[in-house]
C-alpha cells in the first residue's frame, strides 16, 4: 500500500498498528507489517488464516481489500495470495 500523506515513521506506525488492530478484531487472522519498516511512504502487511476452501479464501481476502480501501482509505497497490 502506498502512504501518501505520510510525514514520519511514527505517523506510519500508528496507522499500522489501527489497521492491523482492526483487522484482527473483525476477522479471524493473523495479520503484520512485513516488509518496508523504515520506508514512511509503502506499508506492507501480510495476512493469514484457515479455510477448507479455497472459493471463501479468495472471497475473504477480496473483502478485507474492499475494507482497507474504503474504511481505511488506503490503496491497494498489489496483492498476492498464496493458497496451500
Amino acid at each position: 500500500m502506498e502512504l501518501i500523506n505520510v510525514k514520519s515513521l511514527k505517523e506510519k506506525r500508528s496507522i499500522v498498528k489501527k489497521l492491523t488492530n482492526n483487522l484482527r478484531k473483525q476477522y479471524n487472522i493473523a495479520v503484520i507489517e512485513s516488509d518496508f519498516n523504515d520506508n514512511k511512504k509503502i506499508l506492507e502487511i501480510s495476512i493469514t488464516t484457515l479455510s477448507k476452501s479455497k472459493d471463501f479464501l479468495l472471497t475473504f481476502f477480496q473483502k478485507i481489500e474492499e475494507e482497507i480501501e474504503y474504511k481505511h482509505g488506503l490503496m491497494v497497490i498489489n496483492s498476492k495470495y498464496e493458497i496451500l
